[in-house]
């Protein structure tokens, strides 16, 4: 794990989320090679459940699937919050683990993303990808998340990987009363608007 991602967690820790709150987090791509240094120990909190998932055992892996695309070991909305760090780049069909992504999280759950943007090649057992704003907008909206933040860091500090991040939100559920009563709501402002113009 490089510098400028350690960076980009612990800014997405301080502006995004509250120790107080009960949270139940999944990191994708967990493996931590070094065995030093990994997200979970920087999102150690008392009220906070960390899980590590992986395709191989290993230290910081705590889920361990058998299809990367299928995740049939984690239950459907569950995750209060999914991470992921260096991982998309390496992973083929990315786009199908956003669709697992959509299914295990809660409603109103939190996702964030660090990918590169530039830098050598460094296979694991592949690298497919490089990412710019645009492309983290894009994997928001193929699976329909509201867009909280996106950017890429082409700040020195950051050479030579210039990191892509995106923090977005899974739609809260509506409940069919929430629908008359929005409806409601929307009559009304638009009867008021069309009382304006009249006079």
């Amino acid at each position: 794990m490089h510098k400028s991602s350690v960076l980009k967690m612990r800014y997405f820790k301080e502006n995004y989320l509250n120790p107080d709150t009960e949270l139940k987090i999944l990191d994708i791509g967990s493996f931590d090679k070094s065995g030093d240094y990994n997200y979970g120990m920087i999102l150690n909190e008392d009220n906070w459940t960390y899980h590590g998932l992986d395709l191989k055992e290993g230290n910081n892996v705590d889920i361990i699937v058998k299809d990367p695309y299928k995740w049939d070991e984690i239950e459907d909305e569950c995750y209060d919050l999914i991470i992921s760090g260096q991982a998309f780049e390496h992973i083929e069909y990315f786009w199908l683990t956003l669709e697992e992504i959509k299914r295990i999280m809660k409603p109103g759950g939190m996702l964030f993303i660090i990918v590169p943007s530039a830098g050598p090649v460094h296979k694991n057992p592949y690298d497919c990808y490089r990412f710019q704003e645009d492309g983290m907008k894009a994997m928001a909206k193929y699976i329909n998340f509201e867009i909280i933040e996106f950017r890429t860091d082409y700040d020195e500090s950051s050479t030579p990987w210039h990191d892509s991040i995106l923090v977005a939100r899974k739609p809260e559920v509506i409940k069919d009363g929430d629908i008359s009563a929005r409806i409601d709501n929307v009559e009304y402002k638009m009867d008021l608007i069309l009382q304006k113009i009249k006079r």
